[in-house]
């Protein structure tokens, strides 16, 4: 044991207090695989960090667990068989920001423990058809929308922009992501959509990252190359990122909060409906009536590729052009504004954000019936609207 140990936080405390107060230890680094802060001890053994009692708890060690199977081995039984899942859980969080290696099995391992190594987590997305003059911050703006960036050790964005033999630019990027999570939300939101809005020219391909076979330094050679972290450094960049996560004011990762707009928006994030403005005029309505339906059946299909639509409402007297479209899940609703909005249909442009319980819009076929008039009267009608958006078509 160590002569005294680190100091703790209070249980339950956040990814950032727990960053601050052990950046400092060089005994301390953060382990991506388990999630949780190490202590490496003195005589070489680990302690990890319980965040909910707010106290450094021993790791279960794997060479520990077999030797005690050794000695309490039963004639005839097979051992390399687990028979419980502590043997199992163990594996998985054994492997932390240590020495990177894919020589092969390790030598300690038997012919019968040849297991499969862990899948490691691929946080990248591979871009192609990027424009001759793309440069890497507006990469990195563009693709910020859909979660927190990863940075190297001098605080850099972790975007790779590949050339050709002669020195051009070839169109292609790595873009590389603190949270696996935020793959998937960047290939369905931006493949086949433009890097520069409103410019078709700059449409770009997205899709996950296949390290085995691209761009790499020797193609014969199939493994990583064998690399050593520092531990002070991952730490200290493990908590940065951390930090810079908990400053969004969106969880689900659309990005920091900028303006006191984006503010107000991101207090509406659990909003499962979608309003859009300039979807259509009210001359066009008047002059074919069939727009409404073939509308509302575009829209319902567009909006479905990001998650279940449960009801799709256009206004047919709002000269705004307004529609709604409501989802089965508030993250869905997110995607959509960032998907829509901007966006440019029949020469006119998209508004989309997400519905904050006070707006009230006005359709065919439905009588205005609220009386009264003054703050409460107003206050009434309000309420009642917004009581219908969100139960429609539950």
């Amino acid at each position: 044991m160590p002569d005294s140990l680190p100091s703790t936080t209070v249980p339950g405390a956040s990814a950032e207090v727990q960053a601050a107060a052990f950046a400092t230890d060089d005994r301390i680094h953060f382990s991506k695989e388990s999630g949780t802060w190490r202590l490496e001890q003195e005589d070489g053994t680990e302690l990890e960090y319980d965040a909910a009692k707010g106290t450094w708890v021993p790791v279960v060690d794997e060479d520990l667990v077999k030797k005690q199977q050794a000695a309490y081995a039963v004639p005839g039984v097979d051992e390399e068989i687990p028979a419980a899942p502590v043997l199992k859980r163990s594996n998985k969080k054994r492997k932390g920001l240590e020495d990177i290696s894919t020589a092969g099995p390790s030598s300690k391992r038997g012919r019968n423990d040849q297991e499969k190594p862990p899948r490691t987590k691929n946080t990248a997305v591979y871009v192609t058809g990027l424009p001759p003059d793309t440069e890497a911050e507006e990469v990195a703006e563009r693709f910020s929308k859909f979660g927190v960036i990863e940075e190297d050790d001098e605080g850099e964005p972790k975007i790779k922009l590949y050339a050709r033999d002669d020195g051009s630019f070839s169109g292609e990027a790595l873009v590389v992501y603190f949270k696996e999570e935020s793959v998937p939300l960047a290939i369905n939101l931006l493949d086949d959509a433009e890097l520069r809005i409103g410019d078709s020219s700059t449409i770009m391909r997205v899709q996950r990252a296949e390290f085995k076979h691209k761009h790499t330094n020797d193609p014969g050679e199939g493994g990583i190359p064998r690399r050593t972290v520092d531990k002070k450094k991952a730490t200290r960049r493990i908590g940065k990122m951390q930090k810079k996560l908990q400053e969004w004011d969106d969880d689900d990762g659309f990005g920091p909060a900028k303006t006191e707009e984006d503010r107000i928006q991101s207090q509406n994030r659990s909003s499962r409906v979608v309003v859009l403005k300039h979807m259509f005029s009210l001359k066009e309505l008047d002059e074919d009536p069939t727009l409404l339906i073939d509308l509302k059946d575009d829209v319902r299909e567009e909006c479905s590729s990001l998650g279940e639509v449960t009801n799709v409402v256009l206004y047919d007297q709002e000269p705004d052009g307004i529609m709604t479209v409501k989802y089965k899940e508030p993250l869905s609703a997110q995607a959509c504004v960032v998907k829509m909005n901007g966006r440019y249909f029949a020469g006119r442009r998209i508004e989309a954000s997400l519905y904050a319980g006070k707006q009230r819009f006005r359709r065919s076929g439905v009588e205005d019936d609220w009386q009264g008039d003054g703050e409460e009267a107003e206050k009434q009608r309000l309420d009642d609207f917004a009581n219908w958006l969100m139960t429609e078509g539950e």
